[in-house]
């Protein structure tokens, strides 16, 4: 994967970020350094965006406005052998000290209740302005002081609380820095027909490898792998009643890298391969 980037920055800090990733990529965490929120319109090319509990696909001309949390960028197409493909962006961060010097009033109101982690932007003629304007800035940052960059966050901070209908523009910035709340079953059971490795789960849980692991065990009884592995395989056997169902089909929708790997599983635990299961 090759990832290049322009940015605009203040007081240390990336305010604003144009990204294009030449891939073949699989799955990217996205990484925060602060309790910031984040803003990413897509201006080339298509990915899925992986929250604790939600698989949200985002193409040309969309925008995604998320909350601080543990999220993954993924790409579309999930088969290795795929052409090359184009992705590519401009993002901004707001980081709650230096929104919170936009304003005068307390933003700690809690007039508006916006129960969401990662929403899908409702783009109107003047984000797109907005976007094509900071995409100048970011082609030509010597004209980009830190003025313009403050009132860039600021106008769109603005154009943020007009298409997402708040009532004020400080209960708006508010609901970016309330953390949205996951539980940890519905993590699991949102998740379980994944490709996800252990490692990916304890990302979304927000904890480390071998905490999910015993919160795994007290919750279900059983290690991690052997009860993921068991649910994938007894998706299959629904899925394997359908005779015009292609095997290979069938294990990328249970959440196998490979068909062998799901063949093997399967065998393990069935004394036999799927096309042995079917043909009986």
């Amino acid at each position: 994967m090759t990832i290049e980037q322009k940015t605009l920055i203040h007081n240390g800090k990336i305010v604003f970020k144009k990204a294009v990733i030449l891939t073949n990529y699989k799955r990217v965490p996205k990484f925060y350094s602060e309790n910031e929120a984040c803003f990413l319109f897509v201006t080339e090319g298509s990915f899925r965006f992986r929250t604790p509990t939600t698989l949200l696909t985002y193409n040309k001309n969309e925008a995604i406005l998320a909350k601080c949390g543990n999220y993954f960028i993924e790409q579309i197409s999930q088969n290795v052998n795929s052409k090359e493909e184009k992705f590519s962006g401009i993002g901004a961060y707001f980081y709650p000290e230096m929104v919170r010097s936009f304003f005068d009033t307390d933003l700690l109101i809690k007039d508006f209740q916006n129960n969401y982690d990662v929403v899908k932007v409702n783009v109107q003629p003047l984000m797109k302005s907005f976007v094509e304007s900071v995409e100048f800035l970011l082609d030509n940052p010597s004209i980009a002081d830190e003025n313009i960059i403050l009132h860039k966050l600021k106008e769109l901070l603005l154009i943020l609380c007009k298409s997402e209908k708040a009532n004020s523009i400080n209960a708006f910035v508010s609901s970016l820095f309330e953390p949205h709340e996951y539980d940890f079953n519905e993590i699991i059971q949102k998740n379980i027909y994944s490709d996800l490795t252990l490692e990916d789960f304890a990302k979304l849980c927000n904890c480390s490898l071998s905490t999910f692991k015993r919160k795994f065990l007290k919750l279900y009884k059983e290690t991690p792998a052997k009860y993921i592995s068991i649910k994938k395989l007894e998706k299959s056997i629904q899925l394997l009643q359908i005779k015009s169902k292609p095997i290979a089909e069938i294990a990328y929708d249970c959440g196998f890298e490979t068909v062998s790997n799901f063949n093997r599983a399967f065998k393990l635990l069935f004394g036999k391969t799927p096309t042995e299961y079917r043909l009986n």
